[in-house]
C-alpha cells in the first residue's frame, strides 16, 4: 500500500510541476509602455552612475522602471522587428542603448530629444534599457 501510495503523489507532483512550468513559461514579459517610472533622470546621468560605481548602481537601478531623455545618437532595425534607439552621453563610447520589442512604435530621429523608458539590464560598455517604450513625443 505504501509503494502505491508514494507513487499516487509522485504523479500528483509531476503534474503540479508540469502545470506551472507551463504557466511561467507562456506568461507574458511586462513591457515599460504604461508603467510609472520608479526613476528618471538624463541618459548622461545613468550612464554615469554606472561608470562611478557599477555595483551601487545595479542595487538602484537594475530591473527597475527608468525614464531617461536624451539626445538620439542612432537608430537601427533588426531583422526581426525589434529596433534599438541609442542616446547619447558625455562619453562619445558610451550610451544609454533601448531596445524596443517587435512591433513597439517609436518616433526618434537621430538627433532629436527623446523621453525613452524601460527597464534596466545593466551596463557593458553602455547602459541597456529593455522593453522599452517611448515616452510623449520625441523633439
Amino acid at each position: 500500500m505504501n509503494k502505491r501510495l508514494l507513487l499516487i503523489l509522485a504523479v500528483i507532483a509531476i503534474a503540479v510541476a508540469i502545470v506551472l512550468g507551463l504557466r511561467a513559461y507562456s506568461a507574458a514579459v511586462p513591457h515599460a509602455a504604461g508603467r510609472d517610472a520608479d526613476v528618471t533622470l538624463s541618459a548622461t546621468e545613468l550612464f554615469g552612475a554606472f561608470q562611478s560605481d557599477e555595483k551601487a548602481a545595479n542595487a538602484r537601478y537594475n530591473d527597475k522602471v527608468v525614464r531617461v531623455h536624451g539626445v538620439v545618437r542612432s537608430v537601427e532595425a533588426g531583422p526581426d522587428g525589434r529596433s534599438t534607439v541609442v542616446l547619447a552621453t558625455d562619453d562619445v563610447l558610451g550610451g544609454v542603448v533601448c531596445e524596443f520589442p517587435a512591433g513597439a512604435v517609436h518616433d526618434c530621429q537621430v538627433g532629436s530629444t527623446a523621453t525613452i523608458q524601460g527597464f534596466c539590464s545593466g551596463f557593458n560598455l553602455d547602459v541597456l534599457l529593455q522593453r522599452c517604450s517611448t515616452v510623449g513625443r520625441a523633439s
